[in-house]
């Protein structure tokens, strides 16, 4: 994933740009731009904090669907 995906992709997770930047240690401002596509060569540091932080959130977006209660019922055959 490219730089700005991997925002718009925190983004469409729920996170907001001061989260990105809490768990990226990327300026809140930066993260704005790198979402808009105004910054043409991302720093390689701020590259793997993003790779990091949407690989994370994958992860706990998975554990919270495993643990989730399903309300699916099979319906019942009536004989």
């Amino acid at each position: 994933m490219k730089p700005r995906e991997l925002v718009q992709a925190l983004r469409a997770m729920g996170l907001t740009q001061k989260q990105i930047q809490e768990r990226t240690g990327i300026p809140q401002p930066t993260v704005s731009k790198i979402g808009l596509g105004r910054v043409r060569d991302v720093m390689s540091r701020h590259y793997v904090a993003l790779l990091t932080a949407y690989e994370h959130q994958v992860k706990v977006q998975a554990a919270e669907m495993a643990s989730a209660p399903t309300s699916f019922h099979w319906p019942r055959v009536n004989d």
